[in-house]
């Protein structure tokens, strides 16, 4: 009977140790997730504002993003107006939730806080989005990153 006991525990580890890093790949794709949206804030701001040129923005972006969103930033860095855009001071994450994984995808809801500075006063706004990762070669990048829609 105890050769059998031995035979249990060894499962028994593996299923603990394995309960254990699951819960904190979630904990770090919620990380990963906030992380890539700031940066891509960051690439975002200082390309509108001058502060890095247009190509310097694309190969960051493209370090971060993956199609479709890279594609509609690179469209949007083409087309933009600095006058049109205002500053982001921050952005806090009030809510991130993995809503499902498929594939090499990830799915989140965010909720973040915008404290902006305008053209008039400085503002505060809050707004939810559906953000997509994709599993790559070189890791998570954002895939897409959109406003929920309100019915």
């Amino acid at each position: 009977m105890k050769q059998y006991d031995k035979l249990l525990i060894l499962p028994a580890i593996i299923i603990i140790i394995a309960g254990i890093f699951s819960g904190f790949s979630n904990q770090s794709c919620d990380q990963i997730t906030k992380d890539l949206l700031r940066e891509r804030t960051e690439i975002l701001q200082n390309a509108y504002y001058g502060k890095i040129d247009r190509n310097k923005a694309e190969e960051a972006l493209s370090k971060i993003e993956t199609y479709p969103l890279l594609s509609e930033d690179v469209g949007n860095l083409k087309n933009y107006d600095a006058t049109q855009i205002d500053i982001v001071k921050s952005m806090e994450f009030l809510d991130v939730k993995q809503e499902s994984k498929m594939f090499d995808y990830i799915s989140f809801h965010t909720k973040i806080r915008w404290n902006m500075n305008g053209l008039s006063a400085d503002y505060v706004s809050e707004n939810e989005y559906s953000v997509i990762l994709k599993s790559t070669t070189q890791g998570y990048k954002l895939s897409e990153f959109n406003p929920k829609q309100e019915y």
